[in-house]
């Protein structure tokens, strides 16, 4: 996070209530997540938003925060193959049983331009590589 940005994760709000892969009080977590989310923005600034948002349902409640406080969207929505993915995700410190990854793959419905104000496209090296549709110098 940039200098200055607040920011919102899920899992550390579970870890927090004692387990991050505890998905049982996850309405109770959303729930909290979108209090803090609403704070945060009420202050101004930029806040990130911490969280696998795998679909649009998922990002609607996000997004009603964000209107409500009249604050600017940015998706950021990382491409990495199935593969990179699964190699990255055995090195994490926590990382997702193979399952869920599997699954949460197949639910993945990414957002387009148009469904907020910004979209970036960010590839496997970390770089935003095509933002809104334009090419932005990534590989071919």
């Amino acid at each position: 996070m940039g200098q200055g940005a607040a920011g919102v994760s899920l899992d550390d709000l579970r870890e927090a209530r004692g387990s991050r892969s505890e998905q049982r009080g996850n309405a109770d977590v959303l729930r909290e997540g979108l209090d803090r989310l609403d704070a945060a923005l009420a202050k101004g600034g930029t806040v990130v938003w911490d969280a696998t948002s795998l679909n649009q349902h998922q990002r609607f409640l996000v997004h009603g925060v964000a209107r409500r406080r009249d604050a600017l969207i940015t998706h950021a929505v990382l491409l990495i193959d199935e593969d990179e993915l699964a190699r990255r995700n055995a090195t994490r410190p926590h990382p997702v049983p193979p399952g869920v990854l599997t699954t949460q793959l197949h639910r993945f419905v990414p957002p387009y331009p148009g469904h907020a104000h910004r979209t970036w496209y960010i590839g496997a090296r970390g770089t935003i590589d095509d933002a809104e549709g334009e090419l932005l110098g990534g590989e071919p």
